[in-house]
């Protein structure tokens, strides 16, 4: 069981998932409907739920009804942040490093994604340290790459080179992080 099961169906987190990880697009309703994998009335009463409670906005474009995640909700950095750490980044994040976990000691996710000032075509910016380099590490990340719809900006450490007084590290050691270790583990011991 993962986290967000306790609060949400399968379906709505891959409705949160869509809408948060892009929340300047605005998304067709077929286009969730199908995203979500659930069935037409089902997934509908969703939307029109979310709607009303103002997590989604609506606007209209011609005959067509435009959906997007609304910034203004009064949870909405709260719910963006629990999709991030759970299935909208880390997962898939995870499962794509878990084959390194053992040899991994740090793994997370920065920048403007995890500050939330990203945009739908913002990279992902991950660190990596550990036993581990570059080319361990990139053809791993290409499956997220494509399940997340961005690209991934991968920064591979070593321990040493971590703790260095390097000022540009010490600024991604102390800024905003989506830590992705205890996904990795999870991840590592369902292999």
């Amino acid at each position: 069981m993962q986290p967000l099961d306790a609060l949400l169906s399968k379906p709505e987190q891959r409705l949160m998932s869509a809408i948060l990880l892009r929340p300047d697009q605005d998304f067709g309703t077929l286009e969730l409907l199908k995203r979500m994998g659930n069935g037409r009335g089902a997934g509908s009463a969703v939307l029109k739920r979310w709607i009303a409670a103002g997590l989604l906005r609506e606007q209209r474009v011609g005959n067509q009804r435009r959906l997007s995640a609304n910034p203004k909700f009064v949870l909405y950095t709260e719910l963006r942040q629990m999709v991030l750490k759970t299935v909208g980044m880390a997962e898939p994040l995870a499962k794509a490093l878990a084959p390194l976990g053992s040899r991994v000691t740090e793994a997370f996710v920065f920048g403007s994604v995890a500050a939330g000032k990203d945009s739908s075509v913002s990279d992902i910016d991950v660190v990596v340290v550990g036993d581990v380099n570059l080319f361990d590490v990139s053809p791993l990340v290409d499956s997220a790459e494509l399940e997340l719809g961005r690209t991934i900006h991968v920064n591979v450490y070593s321990e040493q080179e971590w703790a260095s007084n390097d000022p540009v590290l010490a600024a991604i050691r102390t800024g905003p992080r989506i830590d992705l270790m205890e996904a990795i583990h999870a991840e590592t011991r369902n292999v």
